[in-house]
């Protein structure tokens, strides 16, 4: 009997290690008749400071137990640092019999078994429902705030398209909530589907008028669409909310270089490169980027 559950929820993506490698353990114990020792007969490891490790443990005899694996990396991403990560105990030499226990960042909870004796294969899935039918549960909240995470760090994969997936199914839960509109404009605008993105983005501006970043990000997609007027009066709109955001402030200017406003597109574009924060790390290469962009124009306009 082959079968595989996946259970892919923020609660299964929260499940430890430990209590994987437990539970395979205890399957091995009660249907292999098989005691599992508590420590690796092997460890093999690479490990790359800052980067990645990636880890074997050998759990029995040559001839049979379980195999553990584990991959841990962490990423640098536009939105934040996230760490990915896989952990796998796998059976190893039992006579028609194996499981093989996921845990991952990304796909949650999978579990993959192969046993012939349907007594047995049953005997294996109602223990799991047991032990971890819990994390199949969650509220409307809940669900609902595990997509905006989802949005936050995952959003942009894919050109966007993940976070379209996401964010049209949050917006389904919550339909005025400013998150669900705001990450879906953004996701639609990564896969250059500006005018979707501008549909969502005036819905989230309307939902918080005083979110700087939404009004930004709508004077973007303007901007995008040769929209001038709407751009500067959305561009605007943001400055009055975030008064010295050194971004802000290059985009008006660049608004109003577009516009053909050039005097006051080089008092703006002056301003950026005043109110850059180089200090921030942070922000150090979104700034630059800015300030070269800014530099450039400047000598051209003066």
């Amino acid at each position: 009997m082959k079968r595989k559950i996946e259970i892919n929820t923020m609660i299964a993506r929260n499940v430890y290690t430990s209590e994987s490698f437990e539970f395979v353990k205890k399957v091995v114990e009660v249907f292999c008749k098989d005691t599992i020792p508590e420590k690796a007969s092997e460890i093999h490891r690479q490990n790359k400071p800052n980067h990645y490790t990636d880890e074997f443990r050998l759990y029995g005899t040559k001839e049979k137990g379980i195999k553990y694996h584990s991959y841990y990396k962490i990423a640098e991403t536009k939105q934040a640092q996230s760490n990915i990560y896989t952990h796998t105990n796998e059976t190893f030499g039992y006579a028609n019999f194996w499981i093989k226990f996921t845990l991952s960042s990304y796909n949650g909870l999978i579990l993959d078994i192969d046993v012939e004796d349907k007594q047995k294969a049953e005997g294996v899935l109602d223990l799991f429902e047991k032990e971890f039918g819990y994390s199949r549960e969650q509220t409307k909240e809940e669900v609902f705030d595990e997509i905006i995470h989802e949005l936050r760090t995952r959003g942009s994969e894919r050109n966007g398209k993940y976070g379209i997936e996401m964010g049209l199914t949050a917006i389904k839960i919550y339909p005025d909530d400013f998150w669900a509109q705001f990450y879906l404009g953004l996701s639609y605008a990564l896969s250059n589907q500006h005018k979707k993105a501008l549909e969502h983005l005036e819905l989230a501006t309307k939902i918080d008028p005083k979110s700087y970043d939404g009004f930004y990000n709508l004077a973007k997609r303007y901007l995008e669409l040769g929209q001038l007027e709407k751009a500067k009066e959305a561009i605007l709109q943001a400055k009055s909310l975030a008064e010295n955001n050194h971004v802000i402030i290059y985009y008006l200017a660049l608004i109003l270089d577009k516009m053909d406003v050039k005097e006051e597109a080089i008092k703006y574009y002056k301003k950026a490169l005043k109110t850059s924060p180089e200090k921030k790390s942070s922000d150090k290469r979104t700034s630059k980027s800015y300030q070269n962009e800014a530099q450039k124009r400047l000598k051209e306009l003066e």
